[in-house]
């Protein structure tokens, strides 16, 4: 029955009543809540130290939770991963295996991939509005950056993944045949004749790549919140 009413309880109030009681039921149920996302997060940011960062989290969550004071929490533990992402040289202790599991999984998915190549400011905002689904504002504040500069970031991010991962904008491939069809309707038409250049076969079209939720709208603000590829599995 207590865990029925675990869950039916919103995320801040789990917290006021883990400061009153200290249950560890109650810190168990806002664990599972936020343990799977934040750990994508960290992975994507930091992969080399994601488990001591989460142990480092949790730890000071349990031994002093946040006094929220109507604040949500959900932005609390973002603000805190970033303060202990900021500092240089700590929680670098991590097993060898741990660490190249996650490497292997950031390099053997494309998107992935590019988003690890966006410098690390730029990849921070795009993590935090369209993986982690917090406002831009909020991404700003955490940036410590002006809205306006916050939103150019994004679409930045947005353009150097889409490019990277499909490359430079392509001509849609013809074939030969279809080529030289073209090629006699416009001498017809024009009674100039094509030449080889304009008749030259296409390159075959490679294999279809992911397609971004966020498409290629200039508009962050109205872009959809989270993602729909989420980015490294947690058993």
């Amino acid at each position: 029955m207590f865990a029925v009413k675990l869950c039916s309880l919103s995320d801040e109030d789990l917290v006021t009543t883990y400061c009153d009681t200290r249950n560890h039921k109650v810190f168990q149920e806002i664990y599972q809540r936020y343990k799977d996302e934040l750990f994508r997060y960290c992975a994507q940011m930091a992969p080399q130290r994601c488990i001591p960062l989460m142990e480092s989290l949790w730890g000071a969550f349990l031994k002093a939770p946040p006094k929220l004071h109507q604040h949500q929490l959900k932005n609390w533990l973002y603000i805190q991963i970033n303060k202990r992402l900021r500092v240089p040289g700590s929680d670098e202790q991590v097993s060898t295996s741990n660490d190249a599991s996650l490497r292997e999984v950031l390099e053997n998915s494309p998107v992935l991939k590019a988003i690890q190549q966006l410098p690390l400011r730029q990849r921070n905002v795009f993590l935090l509005f369209t993986e982690c689904g917090l406002s831009l504002a909020t991404a700003a504040d955490i940036e410590q950056i002006s809205l306006s500069a916050c939103r150019d970031l994004l679409q930045k991010s947005r353009e150097q993944i889409d490019h990277t991962v499909h490359g430079g904008e392509r001509r849609p491939w013809k074939s030969a045949a279809t080529l030289a069809r073209e090629a006699a309707v416009n001498t017809c038409e024009t009674g100039t004749p094509q030449t080889a250049s304009d008749s030259s076969p296409q390159p075959a079209p490679k294999e279809s790549n992911p397609v971004f939720p966020w498409g290629k709208s200039p508009n962050p603000a109205a872009a959809p919140p989270a993602a729909a590829h989420r980015s490294v599995e947690v058993a």
